[in-house]
């Protein structure tokens, strides 16, 4: 089986809809509310990581991009509370996403289906035993074009944005260039995410199991993995992680380059989970249990731990820390930080209790994490809480929003 191949031109002009903000890190002569594009030479680090016109920074610019009912997305420095304008809002607009660097707006017109390509020019990437930060002007990418629903997967620098109708676009971050113009597409046959990992492609096919291809859609070295109903990918410092109905499947690099899978199938403790979360580049991924608690994967340990709750929980995503702790929002609206035998080791007052107790309010809600905080979106007060995951004490709220997407960039 070889993935068809085929390169074509799928930019639309996008620079009325969108509005960049011109970074706090150099100035813009660019008129107000006019996409931008780095006018500095490409940059190198001593690490030979090329970084564009973006400058290294000594930590992590981090912010969260807060996408409105109407599409509107606005990006919030999470260092200066600034808030600046990426999108406008359309009224055509039917999801966005992104994936810690990149934002995505999808749009629809019948069965025809557009996504926008926003950088928000900050990015982390680990090197070894440490860390490089950069943070540069954020710039439309343009508009690729597709048909169907969309869905994107991230792996290091690498994404694809995958159309129900079988186009599939893989976008390398360290080839972006200035637009999304020449990207090369595939025609895909997936039944779920289709994964860039390794140099390779993971795709789920037929709906039972999942084969490798390379980036040009070969047949690539390596035994594919059976996986009924592929439901999610993720990736951990341990490898490329999908959730199938029985349990979850790990794929890991081989010396040599070859890649080899290994089932960790689901215990019957209780119900399965359909997606999983996590920080990325860290061991631990999380996702609730029906109405029992949490599952807990130890990617490291290959090991599913089942944290009951007395309360069912909404949201889990694992922190990934020297703990194995997870972070949870339960159905009371509190946020609960639990330990890996399902300790309560923190809990919030009720935060949310307007919005899960609307279930379409509940369905919006969103619960993100990084290193120190997390970050839970409120759909029925406007707000977006940042909550130190240390002690549940939340250290800021910020207010007149309609946060009905976020994702931390930086």
């Amino acid at each position: 089986m070889k993935l068809s191949t085929l390169r074509r031109a799928a930019l639309l002009p996008s620079a009325l809809a969108l509005l960049l903000a011109a970074s706090a890190c150099a100035p813009s002569s660019a008129p107000a509310g006019t996409a931008t594009s780095p006018s500095a030479p490409s940059t190198s680090d001593a690490h030979g990581i090329d970084a564009g016109a973006a400058a290294e920074v000594a930590t992590p610019a981090l912010a969260l991009a807060i996408a409105d009912r109407d599409g509107e997305v606005m990006l919030l420095d999470l260092a200066s509370e600034e808030r600046s304008t990426l999108a406008v809002a359309d009224s055509d607009v039917t999801g966005v996403f992104g994936d810690g660097r990149l934002v995505f707006r999808a749009h629809a017109d019948g069965d025809e289906a557009s996504v926008e390509v926003i950088d928000s020019a900050r990015w982390t990437m680990p090197h070894g035993d440490h860390t490089h930060s950069f943070r540069g002007e954020p710039r439309s990418l343009g508009r690729i074009e597709g048909d169907g629903e969309v869905r994107a997967t991230t792996s290091g620098q690498r994404t694809t944005v995958a159309f129900a109708g079988g186009d599939l676009v893989l976008l390398a971050h360290d080839d972006l260039g200035e637009t999304v113009d020449a990207t090369p597409r595939l025609v895909v046959d997936a039944s779920g995410p289709v994964m860039p990992f390794a140099d390779r492609l993971l795709v789920p096919t037929a709906g039972s199991s999942i084969e490798i291809f390379d980036l040009s859609g070969d047949p690539a070295p390596g035994e594919g993995a059976a996986c009924t109903g592929a439901s999610d990918a993720d990736t951990t410092r341990v490898g490329a992680v999908f959730t199938c109905d029985s349990g979850a499947v790990l794929f890991t690099r081989e010396v040599g380059g070859a890649l080899a899978a290994e089932p960790i199938p689901f215990p019957v403790e209780a119900p399965p989970s359909t997606t999983l979360s996590g920080r990325a580049d860290r061991p631990d991924l999380a996702g609730v249990a029906g109405e029992v608690g949490a599952w807990l994967l130890d990617v490291r340990e290959r090991r599913w731990t089942l944290l009951r709750s007395e309360v069912p929980l909404i949201r889990a995503v694992a922190l990934g820390d020297d703990g194995s702790r997870t972070a949870a929002l339960d159905i009371d609206g509190r946020v609960r930080v639990l330990a890996p035998d399902g300790e309560v080791l923190v809990r919030t007052e009720p935060l949310l209790a307007a919005s899960v107790a609307d279930p379409d309010l509940r369905d919006r809600v969103q619960l993100v994490v990084d290193a120190r905080h997390a970050y839970l979106t409120d759909p029925a007060s406007g707000s977006v809480h940042e909550i130190d995951h240390r002690d549940g004490r939340v250290a800021r709220t910020f207010t007149d929003l309609d946060p009905w997407f976020v994702q931390q960039v930086g």
